[in-house]
């Protein structure tokens, strides 16, 4: 059987912050926007309708939590929540991979969707640091 392993372009886009029940949760390496990045810890996935009934169940718990977090990182980023947007694109990384961003009419993109829009903006060290801090006491 396959090991899981995540793809190299989300791993360098992007941060670990920690691990829920079925995923793996990372921190986009974008300070425009609070963006986490889930991905089923199952070797070899690219579509939903891959994960078995009960891992749907566990998906949407973790997506529940996701939230949580990504508030928490639009409040740390001092930036408000007027809409979450969550998607499951695949079109360039084709690993089963669900985008939870939280967004607001004066952000970088607004209305329009984040992927794709400009370039991204590294965090400073600092506030990655006091970032990743937070969205993991989330998981505690």
């Amino acid at each position: 059987m396959a090991e899981f392993t995540v793809d190299p372009r989300i791993e360098a886009a992007s941060v670990w912050i920690g691990e829920l029940s079925l995923c793996q949760v990372r921190l986009q390496k974008d300070a425009r926007f609070p963006w986490l990045v889930l991905l089923p810890r199952r070797a070899g996935l690219t579509e939903l309708t891959e994960l078995s009934e009960a891992e749907h169940a566990q998906l949407r718990a973790d997506l529940h939590v996701a939230e949580q977090m990504v508030r928490r990182a639009a409040e740390v980023m001092g930036q408000p929540v007027t809409k979450l947007n969550i998607a499951n694109l695949g079109n360039i990384v084709a690993q089963l991979h669900i985008h939870v961003i939280a967004r607001h009419p004066h952000d970088a993109a607004w209305p329009g969707p984040v992927w794709g829009y400009g370039i991204p903006e590294s965090y400073d060290a600092s506030s990655l640091q006091l970032l990743e801090a937070r969205l993991r006491k989330v998981l505690e």
